[in-house]
Formats: structure tokens, C-alpha cells, sequence
């Protein structure tokens, strides 16, 4: 956090991103990147003909309301005349003196007037409604014609990426390289943290298939429950048959996980290229996207996603400067024990969150003993809890510590306060999973771990953390740059 002192803010942070980004794309990107301005230029055109059009939607349709109004006053008005003739009949019909013909002459006469007056409005809407007709031929016309401006530019985009971008060489997380000869069009991701990572870089539209743990963004669920994306198989062990069946152009899975390793060996075999994402650290993640945005030709959208990713560390960094850290433990799996150690990017957040792990000196996310809890004593511990039928609980918890170590259990800081926590949901799944989702949980753990940066008392907070319990996003307003906010809101869908 010293790095973040001496009165840099998150512009010059931003920028100073923006030009370290430019300098390592070098000329190609540059030209690339020009190109994509003059389409998006034409694009904002378009958008903002677009907008007219729909102002002068908006003003025939209120025209035709109007009209619709006159119309019904014309009914009603040609209803009271007609009312009227049938009593001057009746009068007619009994007049005796000339006096009643002088009054029935007087009625006609008001009545002729009434109708040349109704019989000229009529002549104004009919001339109005021609003139609306005209218009709305034109603006379906106009409309049209954005319509296929707007396909030709997609083709001229795809048409930019296809020549400047492939073929392309990317080294993934096994150090192996991977030669795409063109854009991929039909991919298949093996993990959440993957799935994640192709929708912040701009790619997820392309995907085809997923494991049957990616559910994020909302719109992959919907995607999936139409048909349009299959399940493969699961994050452990994917289905090397069910890829092959959705003939994909693009598989993408990680490092970490041995059965990604083999399906990788098996698909190269069939020509099919397979990158594996490092996922070990935070810095794996900012290369993560970096990877998956030049195998989809989605760099511009790689570096964007980069670029928010990062000022939102920043903030959180910004936001929490000066504070004493706080012994923190993160448990994966209550019983038996299992915890978040070092190299993790997990650790990363416990620290970024303001916190000291306690079990910062192991590696990875190793078992171990009730009595180490005891001897580490951390002030707050938090709980891995999944979805909120993981059944994951405080009270569960304690009475697996009380089962182990008896009344020494309650000498635990965390225990004796009651600062003990379940992650769930999608608090739970920003932390679990190494995508750009999770810079959410830096800012969900700091609650917990710094509630006094926050306003608030640990006693005010639930066992139970998940959106529907504690609205981080409300206690950061006014905290945070909107641009973070924003970026944070959208890892909750």
C-alpha cells in the first residue's frame, strides 16, 4: 500500500496504466487501435441517428395521440348535433307560430356552422395523418438503412481482426505455445474462472459450451436453459467426447487442474487448439485476460478489462491506507480442516482486504489441525460456505472446534467475539474463483476484516455474508470512484 502514497490518484494510476498498456502492444496495436476509433466514430454517428429517429417516433406517435383525442371530441361533437337535428325535427314537426320557425331557423343556422367548423378539423387530421404516413415511411427507411450500415460495420471489424490479429501465438499457463490461424468463432471453456474471463474480455457470445459449475454472467444460465450452450462435463473431469461433439475451434481451462492437462494433450491431437490459464495469483488473473483477449482477438477489450481490474485494487488499497492489519483465517473446508495458506490468490485478498494469514507460511490450501487454530488464534475467521444450501454454518463450525479442542475453543479471539463469518453466493464466488469477479471479494473481506473503515461495528454485521445480507456496494458509495462501483456491480450480474 505504500506504492499508492505520496498523492498519486486513480487518474494518474489509470494513466499511467494506459500508457505502460500501449507501449506493450507497440505499432500493430496502435494501428489496430485506429482503425476500431474510426469504426467506433462511425458507430457513435450511427447511434446518434439513431436517436433522432426515435425522437421523431417519439413525435408522430405523440401526433397520432393528439389526433386520437380530436378524433373522439369529433365523435362526441357529431353525437350532440345529431342529437340536436332530432329535436329540431320534433319542434318541426309541432311549430305553430313563427316565432318556434324563427327559433328553428336560428338552430339551423348555428348548427351549419358547427358542421363547417367539424368538416375542416376532419380535412386537418386527414392532411396530418398523410403528413405522419410520409414520415414514418421515411424513418422505416432510415432505419433500415442503420441496420445495414451497422451490419457492414461489424463485417469491417471482424474483416480488421481477422487480418491484423491472425494467425497469432499465445503462451498460456503451461508455458506451452498455441497458434490460432483464425478468430475462433465456436469455444468451449472447462472452468468458471475461464467462462469469466472470456465475458470480461468481450468473448462470451462465442462460447458453446461450458463445465457444469460456470454460471456466471446471468445471461450464460439463460443461454444454457434455451440450448444454445451445452454443459461438457464437470470442472474436475470435463468430457473430452462432449467437446469433441460441439466441434470447437477453442478450448480454454486451467493450469492447475491435471485432467485440463490431459484433455489439452488429447485435442491437440485433432488439431483443436487448447490454452490452459495460470490461476495461481492476482498478477495470473491480469495475465489470464491478457491471453484469452489475444487467442479471441478481444485485446482492446482485454486491456479495458485489465485497466478497470486494476484501479479497483487501487481503490481498495487507497481505501484502507493506515489501517493495522487484522489476523485473519480463511477456512476452505470446516471438517475436516482445510485453510487458505500462501501463493494463493486468495492470500492476496486476505491482505489487500487488511488482514494478516495467519496460515500465510504454508502453501496452497492445506489440511490442518483444530489445535494450529488455536495456536494461530486469529481475530476473524472466515468460512468458505458455496451457495446458500452448501450448509456451511458458524454454529456448525464451533461445534466442530468445541468437539476437538473442548472449552480451549472459546480462547480463539474470533470464537470469544464472535467474528466469524460464511461467505455465500456470489461473495462466495469471487473469492473462489481467479477471474476479474475477484476484486469483489477484496472489497466484501474488508468489510469484515475493517469495519471501521466502513462505519460499522462488527456486531452489526451478519454470520450469514452474501448480497442479500450485507449491500457492500451501498457502504462503498461516496467511498469509491463510480467507475469502481460500476465494475463491482457488474461482478454481481
Amino acid at each position: 500500500m505504500s506504492s499508492l502514497q505520496g498523492g498519486y490518484s486513480l487518474t494518474h494510476i489509470a494513466a499511467g496504466i494506459a500508457v505502460v498498456a500501449l507501449l506493450m502492444l507497440g505499432v500493430g496495436f496502435y494501428a489496430i487501435y485506429q482503425e476500431l476509433a474510426s469504426l467506433r466514430s462511425q458507430v457513435e454517428g450511427l447511434n446518434t441517428r439513431y436517436e433522432e429517429i426515435s425522437e421523431s417516433l417519439e413525435e408522430v406517435q405523440g401526433a397520432f395521440e393528439s389526433s386520437r383525442g380530436d378524433i373522439e371530441s369529433i365523435a362526441s361533437s357529431l353525437e350532440s348535433i345529431q342529437d340536436r337535428v332530432s329535436k329540431i325535427e320534433e319542434r318541426l314537426g309541432s311549430a305553430a307560430t313563427q316565432s318556434d320557425l324563427d327559433a328553428v331557423a336560428r338552430e339551423l343556422a348555428s348548427l351549419t356552422q358547427q358542421l363547417e367548423d367539424l368538416q375542416a378539423r376532419i380535412q386537418a387530421l386527414e392532411e396530418s395523418g398523410a403528413e405522419a404516413g410520409e414520415r414514418l415511411d421515411q424513418l422505416a427507411m432510415a432505419l433500415q438503412d442503420l441496420q445495414a450500415r451497422l451490419a457492414s460495420l461489424e463485417e469491417r471489424v471482424d474483416e480488421v481482426y481477422a487480418s491484423l490479429y491472425f494467425p497469432v501465438t499465445v503462451v498460456d499457463g503451461t508455458g506451452t505455445p498455441v497458434v490460432l490461424l483464425e478468430r475462433p468463432e465456436r469455444i468451449v471453456s472447462m472452468a468458471p474462472s475461464a467462462t469469466e474471463t472470456l465475458y470480461y474480455v468481450g468473448a462470451l457470445d462465442r462460447v458453446v459450451g461450458v463445465d457444469q459449475y460456470s454460471d456466471f454472467p446471468p445471461e450464460l444460465n439463460e443461454a444454457k436453459e434455451a440450448g444454445e450452450v451445452e454443459v461438457i462435463g464437470g470442472y474436475w473431469n470435463p468430457s473430452i467426447e462432449a467437446i469433441l461433439s460441439l466441434e470447437p475451434d477453442l478450448v480454454v481451462g486451467v493450469a492447475s487442474v491435471p485432467n485440463h492437462i490431459q484433455v489439452k494433450k488429447v485435442l491437440s491431437a485433432y488439431g483443436i487448439p487448447v490454452i490452459l490459464l495460470p490461476d495461481n495469483s492476482l498478477e495470473d488473473v491480469r495475465e489470464s485476460m491478457m491471453i484469452v483477449g489475444k487467442a479471441t482477438g478481444e485485446v482492446v477489450g482485454a486491456y479495458e478489462a485489465v485497466l478497470k481490474f486494476d484501479m479497483a485494487v487501487a481503490a481498495a488499497g487507497l481505501l484502507l491506507e493506515g489501517v493495522d492489519p487484522v489476523e485473519t483465517a480463511v477456512v476452505v473446508w470446516p471438517n475436516p480442516l482445510f485453510v487458505v495458506g500462501g501463493g494463493t490468490w486468495e492470500h492476496e485478498v486476505i491482505e489487500l482486504a487488511g488482514g494478516v494469514n495467519v496460515y500465510g507460511d504454508t502453501q496452497g490450501w492445506p489440511q490442518v489441525s483444530y489445535e494450529s487454530l488455536l495456536e494461530a488464534d486469529p481475530d476473524v475467521i472466515i468460512l468458505m460456505g458455496g451457495h446458500s444450501d452448501g450448509g456451511v454454518t458458524v454454529e456448525g463450525f464451533i461445534e466442530a472446534l468445541e468437539s476437538q479442542l473442548g472449552e480451549a475453543a472459546r480462547e480463539i479471539d474470533a470464537v470469544a467475539s464472535r467474528r466469524i463469518y460464511v461467505l455465500l453466493d456470489e461473495y462466495n464466488d469471487s473469492f473462489a474463483r481467479p477471474s476479474p469477479r475477484t476484486v469483489l471479494s477484496i472489497y466484501v473481506l474488508a468489510v469484515l476484516i475493517q469495519p471501521s473503515a466502513f462505519d460499522i461495528q462488527p456486531g452489526d454485521l451478519p454470520s450469514e455474508v452474501s448480497p442479500e445480507t450485507l449491500d457492500v456496494l451501498g457502504l462503498l458509495e461516496g467511498r469509491v470512484p463510480e467507475e469502481v462501483l460500476e465494475f463491482l456491480g457488474e461482478a454481481l450480474g
